[in-house]
C-alpha cells in the first residue's frame, strides 16, 4: 500500500465524516427549527399523521350540537308534558335522558356513515375530554358553592349523554366486530377456507 492509497482512504473517512456530521448538522437545524406545538400538530413532513385523531375531533363539534340540539327542542315538551303526571324528579329524569338518548341514536347513525368503525368511540373520547378540561377549570376557577352547582348541571347535562352515547357505541361496535365477515372466514378450519 504506497501513501497515494492511504490518502484516499484517509480522503474517504473525511468525506464520510463530512456526510456524518452533515447529517447531525441537519438534525440539529430540524430540532431547532421545531418546536414544542410540533407535538399538537396534526401533519408530519406534509402527511397527516392519523386522519381518524382529525376527523374525530371534528365530528366532536357535530355531536356537541346534536346533543345541544336535542336538549334545546325537547326539555320544554317533556316539562309541559310530563307536568301534571309526573313528579319534579321524574321529570327531571326524563329531562335528562331523553334528550341524552335520541342524541345519541342520532350520532350513531355516523357509526354507518364512517368507513373506520372506531370513529363514533374516538369521537366520544374526544368528549370526555372536553367535559375533564371542564371540570378541571370549573374546579380552579369556581368557588365550592358555584363548582358544586357546576357538578350538580355536569350530573344532569353531560354525564346522560355521554353514558348513552358510549353505551350505545360499544354495542354497535362489538356487534359489527362479531359479524365480520372477514373474522368468520379467520375462524373457519383451514380445510373449510380453501373451498
Amino acid at each position: 500500500m504506497d501513501g497515494r492509497d492511504g490518502a484516499r482512504t484517509g480522503k474517504a473517512r473525511v468525506s464520510r465524516m463530512e456526510k456524518e456530521q452533515s447529517n447531525f448538522e441537519r438534525k440539529l437545524v430540524r430540532i431547532k427549527q421545531s418546536s414544542f406545538w410540533d407535538a399538537f400538530r396534526f401533519t408530519k413532513d406534509g402527511r397527516f399523521k392519523s386522519t381518524l385523531l382529525i376527523y374525530s375531533f371534528s365530528l366532536s363539534f357535530i355531536f356537541i350540537a346534536i346533543y345541544v340540539a336535542s336538549y334545546w327542542l325537547l326539555i320544554d315538551p317533556i316539562e309541559f308534558g310530563l307536568r301534571p303526571y309526573a313528579g319534579a324528579q321524574l321529570r327531571t329524569l326524563a329531562e335528562s335522558f331523553i334528550p341524552a338518548i335520541l342524541g345519541s341514536l342520532v350520532c350513531c347513525i355516523f357509526y354507518f356513515t364512517s368507513h373506520d368503525k372506531k370513529m363514533v368511540l374516538f369521537t366520544y373520547g374526544w368528549l370526555i375530554l372536553f367535559v375533564l378540561v371542564l371540570g378541571a377549570f370549573a374546579f380552579v376557577s369556581f368557588t365550592p358553592e358555584e363548582f358544586s352547582i357546576a357538578c350538580m348541571l355536569a350530573l344532569r347535562f353531560l354525564v346522560p349523554p355521554l353514558g348513552v352515547g358510549i353505551f350505545f357505541a360499544v354495542l354497535i361496535y362489538i356487534r359489527s366486530r362479531r359479524n365480520d365477515p372477514f373474522k368468520r372466514y379467520e375462524s373457519l378450519p383451514d380445510w373449510q377456507k380453501n373451498r
